[in-house]
């Protein structure tokens, strides 16, 4: 079977939130272990202009979510309103999202490479084909707030690695 835009959506979204998952799941327990507020840590930021973790944990679940319907021509589900204390509420949010992202098929998402994809970002109507949109603009912001999050909790002292961040990996 030839390597399918589904595979390239669907099969790296599942892969790193199950890891954002995981890595939610150690800054809890860090918190825990370290008497340190759930809320203050997701709070934290690398930068003043950036968003906090929370902030982080929240756009990479929706940019999942987002981008599968986008390209599937489905309405993601409702998520659950913003609560931005806790790491129970962050994991639900990424717990839905994985769920979403799982229940896409490859009919409904193959075959939309030419499709145009409109959504507004930033108070600007923005339009590309399916295919760009995945590779230029979903998947690179998608991997920047995973990747963002994982770097607040690292610089915070969180117990994350390299093999985190990655999840699962399907070795020979």
């Amino acid at each position: 079977m030839a390597y399918s835009l589904y595979d390239a959506a669907v099969t790296p979204c599942v892969q790193q939130l199950g890891a954002l998952a995981g890595i939610i799941d150690k800054a809890a327990a860090h918190c825990a272990a370290n008497k340190i507020e759930e809320s203050a840590l997701l709070q934290d930021r690398l930068y003043p202009d950036m968003f906090c973790l929370a902030r982080q944990i929240r756009q990479a679940a929706d940019f999942a979510m987002n981008t599968g319907g986008r390209l599937a021509g489905l309405t993601p589900p409702a998520t659950p309103a913003v609560d931005d204390t806790s790491f129970a509420a962050a994991k639900s949010r990424v717990e839905t999202a994985v769920g979403f992202v799982k229940s896409l098929t490859r009919a409904e998402v193959d075959g939309a490479e030419g499709k145009i994809i409109a959504w507004t970002a930033g108070g600007n109507d923005r339009k590309m084909k399916g295919n760009d949109y995945l590779q230029q603009f979903a998947l690179p912001n998608f991997f920047f707030f995973v990747t963002t999050a994982y770097n607040i909790l690292r610089h915070r002292g969180v117990p994350v690695g390299k093999r985190d961040f990655l999840g699962p990996v399907n070795w020979l």
